[in-house]
């Protein structure tokens, strides 16, 4: 991917699209590691996120992770 995509099963970015496609069965049965993929994305200087769709569950629990990364959160209305 040009742009990093993380894995909500590791808090990591992915290497590559392969390994998007392997990881694909353990992203729908494995917990989900919101925390550790925000705090990730704060190291690796990502400020600006954006939750695509009606919602704004996901800007809801930045908020109680890290209040900076929470006013720089965008919802985009699809």
């Amino acid at each position: 991917p040009r742009i990093p995509v993380y894995s909500n099963v590791t808090g990591q970015p992915f290497a590559g699209a392969e390994e998007i496609a392997g990881m694909l069965q353990r992203q729908l049965v494995e917990p989900v590691m919101w925390e550790a993929t925000m705090k990730n994305l704060k190291a690796d200087g990502r400020t600006k996120l954006f939750e695509c769709g009606p919602g704004q569950q996901l800007k809801a629990m930045c908020k109680r992770i890290d209040l900076e990364m929470w006013k720089a959160f965008k919802n985009v209305p699809v």
